[in-house]
């Protein structure tokens, strides 16, 4: 009786090449979900700011509304000496009711006088007293903050 060994051989090695080739496969299923979550993370992460920005820019609208309409009494609000770093509270800050779930916090602004602006040389000519309006608003989170500062002159009256 022989016994061809050359059959013999070959069965394990379908085994093994199958299971490397299922492992290769695995590694790269789990690469690809893993870049698949770091794009889903940045694009919330980037919709997170969005929201911040908008609700900033609304509270800036509505902060250089108040300053055109009460440019008096917005002439004796001191300016923040760090917009970079104002938390949204403190003297002359102003919450702005935005009614939007999406938002952790509602925008703040800031409002105060910072000098006096005569473009023309000429007697008689208007001077324009400048602001500066800082407004500060948080997304979904508290961790995406979104802090914008403009310089409005109102129309001298």
């Amino acid at each position: 009786m022989t016994r061809n060994f050359a059959h013999f051989e070959q069965r394990g090695s379908a085994l093994i090449v199958s299971l490397i080739m299922l492992l290769l496969i695995s590694l790269i299923g789990v690469g690809s979900m893993q870049g698949t979550i770091l794009q889903e993370r940045m694009a919330s992460n980037l919709h997170d700011r969005n929201i911040a920005f908008q609700a900033s820019e609304r509270a800036l609208r509505v902060g250089e509304n108040w300053v055109a309409a009460n440019a008096g009494v917005a002439q004796t609000n001191d300016r923040l000496d760090d917009p970079e770093s104002w938390d949204g509270t403190g003297a002359n800050a102003v919450t702005v009711a935005t009614g939007d779930g999406q938002l952790s916090a509602d925008p703040d602004y800031h409002a105060g006088w910072v000098s006096v602006f005569c473009p023309s040389p000429q007697a008689g000519a208007a001077c324009f007293d400048r602001f500066s309006v800082t407004s500060r608003a948080q997304g979904g989170t508290d961790s995406s903050v979104v802090i914008l500062q403009s310089m409005f002159m109102p129309q001298p009256l």
